[in-house]
């Protein structure tokens, strides 16, 4: 059994090796999300990294649980900077749920939709839609 002052050392511990940063973005969703469960340094690290949260890819086991409100969540930590997201047969996803994430992402890319309830043809002409917007924006200020 720990005592009080192993607790509140182990609160205190240093902050991740700067290796630690390297692997990240590598890693699954899955994996990076665990990580942050482990202790207050590596989910302060893991909270505090946009780069693995630019591209985000949702597969096994995290895409039969997954709700419209836990995407938004996850999307949410690339700071409106999300670049491609993948859902694989993620079930629970609904338009209203990927249209969310996609308009608070503007610089989206790249969509895969993978054996989900989701209207491609609708989600795909807002985001082409967006994207012509971006573009015509950027060539005005030229």
């Amino acid at each position: 059994m720990a005592t009080i002052a192993q607790v509140v050392e182990q609160d205190h511990a240093p902050p991740p090796h700067h290796a630690m940063f390297l692997v990240i973005p590598y890693l699954r969703v899955y994996e990076v999300l665990t990580m942050s469960l482990v202790c207050t340094s590596l989910r302060d690290a893991v909270n505090n990294d946009v780069l693995p949260w630019l591209r985000i890819i949702i597969e096994t086991p995290l895409n039969y649980r997954l709700t419209n409100e836990t995407l938004l969540k996850i999307t949410s930590k690339s700071n409106g900077r999300l670049q491609k997201l993948a859902l694989m047969n993620c079930i629970h996803i609904t338009n209203q749920g990927l249209q969310r994430v996609i308009e608070q992402n503007p610089f989206i890319k790249e969509v895969t939709i993978s054996k989900s309830r989701v209207f491609l043809y609708r989600m795909l002409s807002h985001l082409w839609f967006n994207l012509m917007c971006s573009f015509i924006y950027q060539h005005a200020l030229a």
